[in-house]
């Protein structure tokens, strides 16, 4: 078994005359302008023989990218069984073949492969030859809580014993925490913080199934917007998911990890090119991306006429969801300003009736506001009116949200902003337990410090860092 690391979650897997590439993606970025690959990816590999199988993973931009994605037509394309990408493969042209995860399923010449459906709504491959097998986790695992991990950990060995090669994610692969503007905030060591935390799980996966050889990889991402851009190097060149292993479990006679980068390749057991990451850097990021960065920050004008139509959008979906939002205890004003444009919508939450109106001059006095939210026009009408656009804004890093005041933090008020910026259909973004208020912020306090609160990625207190007061 031969496989080349093409880059971020893409993997080229040849075995017994078979090809098979992993979610493709390279040809553009994903979530609208937000995403761009890098380190550039090694697409030299893909030349050659025509691809004969196309796994895609999940639906996410990054893994399910369209414009990537024709570019092999005449390949057939493996999804887990019941796949909701399936019917939207189909009608690109593409023959799919479902895999429900029960079996082992023969695609030729002895290569068989299995999708298992792992935690929200992703999945994992693993192939094999006879001889060799590789698991391939992308983003299945690492983000989802540890019992789920633990889990597949044992699936994983159970059908296939030791593995010979496994690909884990490690990206944090979400707006949160870079996304938030927060007075006194150390927004570097914030993100190294947040990064630290998934390599150490990608750690603990590769120690649990105890391959020859764990590879680091979903995780070539960089911001070309200069509000973003910043975080480049704050998240690449903190500690690698590599250096968290040995750190974790020392150096390791049965698993060697290598932290691959594009072009990464490894025949039969041994490795026959040896490219590994190395620190990134921003003046690297801009000689390749230079023109794209010129584009990605230029603004154009929008007219009134356009925040008006999100006006009305962002009011009709809040009346569909009045009596989840009505609940939220307390009131709030929150600020969306549209980039191109002075006017600005005003959301305010009084008592149970939640009231929407266009505002002048938007950038006048964000400190009256709990939470203000920078976006563009064409996102945030994406993610009112499109049952998945929701992920350009919060999965892609599409908007900022900028905190006046840090007593505002565990209000939770942000939350209740993401759902009313997407289609109310009974669900939500989770709402937060926490009472406002000084009591209530010294009792979850307490409970961190005691080890007592539950699990929760996305809590701001939690995940925040802020500068040292000397």
């Amino acid at each position: 078994m031969r496989i080349t690391f093409i880059g971020h979650a893409s993997i080229l897997i040849e075995a017994n005359g078979v090809r098979i590439l992993s979610d493709p993606w390279w040809n553009g970025p994903c979530f609208g302008a937000q995403w761009w690959p890098y380190p550039v990816p090694y697409v030299q590999a893909i030349q050659g023989p025509p691809i004969d199988y196309v796994y895609i993973s999940h639906g996410h931009h990054d893994h399910f990218h369209l414009p990537t994605l024709k570019l092999f037509q005449g390949a057939k394309v493996l999804v887990a069984a019941g796949s909701e990408l399936s019917g939207s493969i189909r009608n690109l042209g593409f023959e799919v073949i479902e895999s429900d995860g029960s079996t082992d399923r023969e695609l030729r010449n002895g290569v068989r492969c299995r999708i298992m459906v792992t935690y929200a709504d992703d999945t994992l491959l693993a192939v094999s030859d006879g001889k060799e097998t590789c698991i391939n986790l992308n983003d299945a695992l690492h983000a989802a809580p540890e019992a789920v991990q633990q889990k597949f950990c044992r699936l994983i060995r159970q059908f296939y014993g030791r593995p010979d090669y496994v690909f884990c994610g490690y990206g944090t692969a979400s707006h949160f925490p870079n996304c938030y503007v927060i007075p006194g905030k150390d927004p570097s060591r914030t993100a190294a913080m947040r990064q630290a935390y998934f390599n150490r799980a990608w750690a603990r996966i590769i120690h649990d199934l105890r391959p020859r050889y764990g590879f680091a990889f979903a995780a070539d991402v960089v911001f070309l917007e200069s509000e973003l851009s910043w975080c480049n190097e704050a998240v690449h060149n903190a500690e690698r998911p590599t250096e968290a292993f040995e750190k974790q479990f020392g150096s390791s006679t049965e698993t060697r990890v290598v932290d691959v980068a594009p072009g990464f390749e490894i025949n039969e057991g041994a490795i026959v090119r040896g490219s590994v990451r190395q620190r990134l850097s921003q003046d690297e990021v801009r000689q390749v991306y230079g023109d794209a960065i010129e584009r990605v920050n230029r603004i154009a004008p929008v007219g009134t006429q356009t925040v008006c139509e999100l006006k009305d959008l962002l009011e009709r979906n809040i009346l569909k969801g009045e009596g989840y939002l009505g609940d939220y205890e307390g009131d709030f004003r929150c600020l969306l300003q549209i980039k191109g444009t002075s006017v600005g919508i005003r959301v305010v939450k009084t008592g149970r009736k939640v009231n929407v109106e266009m505002v002048e001059e938007a950038g006048e006095n964000q400190k009256s506001y709990d939470v203000v939210y920078r976006t563009r026009a064409s996102y945030l009408r994406q993610s009112l009116a499109t049952p998945y656009g929701h992920e350009t804004l919060f999965v892609g890093s599409g908007g900022i949200f900028e905190f006046p005041d840090r007593s505002a933090l565990g209000a939770g008020i942000h939350r209740e902003l993401m759902t009313m910026l997407r289609p109310f259909d009974g669900g939500a973004v989770r709402r937060s337990v926490a009472k406002s208020g000084v009591i209530a912020a010294a009792k979850r306090s307490l409970k961190r410090l005691l080890g007592m609160s539950s699990a929760d990625l996305y809590d701001l207190e939690k995940w925040t860092i802020f500068h040292r007061i000397d």
